[in-house]
């Protein structure tokens, strides 16, 4: 091996992903209780610049009220999540169902109120909307599938991150270059 301290680190990095991701495929909670903290971050920021642009842009939003909601629903589930990360762990299915419904009715009324000023991309904000509303009632009615198959995802994304680093690390320096 030429390069045997870049290989020790693929290696090091290969086996800490691989250990990482039979973790999180053992253990679904702590899966959910970080992507719950990440998850909350991502609404906290996504609350707070909805409603800074609502504010900044009410000149093409009108005076209707539902932009402004919907800041004020992505604020307070990012809080809640960032909060109490295990909390919002086994809450995570219903409050992802309760977002996306929420979400979903909020863009639907907002497309409308969009093609209320003539602006063309009305019905693209209202297709996403539905999807979004569908999503959260498959969720709401099914939560145990939304948290297997998040902490499963996660898992199978690590553990192949891990084998890539490994062949890196085993493979890297070969001759064969």
């Amino acid at each position: 091996m030429k390069n045997k301290p870049g290989s020790i680190i693929w290696l090091a990095v290969g086996v800490f992903l691989l250990v990482m991701g039979l973790y999180f495929l053992i253990n679904p909670h702590a899966t959910l209780a970080s992507i719950a903290w990440l998850f909350g971050l991502t609404m906290l920021v996504s609350g707070a610049a909805d409603l800074v642009l609502c504010v900044a842009r009410q000149w093409a939003y009108g005076s209707s009220k539902w932009f402004f909601a919907d800041g004020i629903i992505d604020l307070l589930v990012g809080i809640v999540f960032m909060c109490n990360s295990w909390l919002a762990a086994e809450l995570l299915p219903y409050l992802l169902a309760a977002w996306a419904i929420l979400s979903g009715v909020i863009k639907c009324v907002g497309a409308l109120v969009y093609r209320g000023f003539g602006m063309p991309f009305w019905g693209v904000q209202f297709a996403v909307g539905v999807i979004v509303l569908v999503f959260g009632l498959v969720i709401l009615f099914r939560p145990e599938i939304a948290a297997i198959t998040i902490s499963a995802v996660v898992a199978i994304v690590l553990i192949a991150q891990g084998l890539m680093a490994l062949m890196r690390g085993l493979f890297a320096s070969s001759p064969h270059r």
